[in-house]
């Protein structure tokens, strides 16, 4: 009886066995893909660099020493790990620090090895870590921008060069990153630009996505760039054929200038 019991119950029990490990097995992996998760802004340091700058990955510094001249002058960049390595003291960490707040950790560092370091600062030799993005719009692409501060609405748009026929004008989203709540911020930029109302003329942010919200061409165009995509190889391999031929006509034309009816009448003199 017990023997019996077993074998129709093996099946069953292998089956709820096995679930079990992939149930194991999925939360693990849930678990590891939370840990990966962004939980906060755009995923990047969040302060606010209009009202105070933060050194970021790829940013330059530069040291400034008005009483030790050997440190005055000294450059360096923040590597991928948000490190600079510098003279003395080594590596140090400033990703997200302000310029201030740099100085004061470096004056620290230096105690040890200078007596005052009261003439010791940090300038921000060259601020590359800022991005703000352009998105939307045929071909649909996202553009990526180095944020210089002091940008707003009409300026980015200005500097993204957007074709205002493939765009709603009235429509331009400002798209502010959170992991679950963004703020999305619906412009009209063609107030801005027809009738002078600057309301929606926003400041805009780094980390921003500029969402351009095609129009009825915009939609036109990128409907029929669908539908031609395909024809795309057959295209490209007919001109391509048309240039080696015209390519090759042109080579045995000038060839037999050269050579043929026109080299037999220059040489034909001697």
């Amino acid at each position: 009886m017990s023997c019996a019991w077993l074998r129709s119950a093996g099946p069953a029990c292998l089956a709820a066995c096995l679930g079990l490990v992939l149930a194991g097995c999925a939360s693990a992996d849930d678990a590891r893909v939370l840990q990966v998760l962004n939980q906060r802004g755009f995923g990047r340091p969040t302060q606010d660099a209009n009202r105070q700058y933060y050194v970021g990955i790829g940013d330059a510094i530069v040291l400034q020493d008005r009483i030790h001249p050997e440190y005055n002058g000294v450059q360096e960049t923040v590597r991928m790990d948000g490190v600079v390595t510098l003279p003395e003291v080594g590596e140090v960490y400033i990703n997200g620090l302000s310029p201030d707040e740099v100085t004061q950790v470096l004056q620290l560092k230096y105690e040890m090895y200078i007596n005052d370091t009261s003439g010791l600062s940090v300038r921000v030799l060259a601020a590359n870590s800022k991005r703000y993005y352009i998105a939307g719009v045929p071909p649909r692409q996202t553009r990526s921008f180095q944020f210089q501060g002091d940008t707003l609405l009409i300026d980015a748009i200005e500097r993204g060069q957007v074709d205002e026929i493939l765009v709603d004008t009235d429509r331009i989203l400002v798209l502010r990153g959170d992991p679950e709540n963004p703020l999305v911020i619906e412009c009209d930029y063609d107030d801005i630009v027809s009738y002078g109302l600057t309301r929606d003329n926003i400041l805009i942010r780094e980390n921003d996505v500029i969402y351009l919200t095609p129009s009825i061409v915009g939609w036109i165009t990128y409907g029929v760039s669908i539908l031609v995509a395909p024809l795309k190889p057959i295209q490209q391999l007919v001109f391509g054929w048309n240039n080696i031929i015209s390519v090759s006509d042109s080579f045995g034309n000038s060839t037999a200038g050269y050579y043929g009816q026109g080299g037999s009448q220059y040489y034909g003199g001697f």
